[in-house]
């Protein structure tokens, strides 16, 4: 599946492009990934790992996550390439995985926080979602990059991110 993130200016008008879309809602969803850097300089949209911690979610998953992967960009849209992805039922767990089997190659840099909704149509899922220190944001996954550009002309775009959302604020963090 293609991603494309980008950051709105307004949302005004938000639900009634939804409904545009033919978009339902599917769920809702609140977490915090602690990012680590690879300690290589690789950039973290090239190798990311982190340690996703839910809050809340509707999706069939453990309440802990460790996920390394790396994106690659095709054409302005990104595709993840998974590397590792391992559930645990307590982020004491998870931290003790990533200390176990990335501590030479890998330090903690930061805490992300996210919430929000998950729409879904024939052609797309489209997560709304407010991320901390960034704002709203939507990010469009399918198939087809079509659909993703046919959507995104809809919105009030400020940015359309070439970048993983933690680079992007690791490099806001940094004053970048």
């Amino acid at each position: 599946m293609l991603y494309t993130r980008v950051i709105l200016n307004s949302t005004d008008n938000l639900d009634d492009i939804l409904k545009k879309l033919g978009a339902s809602k599917k769920s809702d969803f609140a977490f915090y990934d602690l990012i680590y850097l690879n300690k290589d300089g690789s950039s973290i949209t090239d190798d990311t790992l982190k340690v996703r911690v839910y809050k809340h979610n509707e999706w069939n998953s453990k309440a802990v996550l460790v996920i390394r992967k790396k994106a690659e960009m095709i054409n302005g849209a990104k595709e993840d390439k998974f590397l590792v992805r391992e559930e645990f039922d307590m982020e004491s767990e998870a931290l003790n995985f990533v200390d176990e089997n990335f501590k030479d190659s890998f330090d903690y840099k930061f805490k992300l926080e996210k919430s929000g909704e998950e729409y879904q149509n024939e052609n797309l899922r489209i997560w709304v979602e407010d991320i901390e220190n960034m704002g709203i944001s939507i990010e469009f996954g399918s198939e087809k990059q079509e659909y993703i550009e046919d959507a995104i002309m809809l919105f009030d775009v400020k940015e359309r991110l070439t970048i993983s959302v933690p680079e992007y604020l690791y490099n806001k963090l940094k004053g970048e």
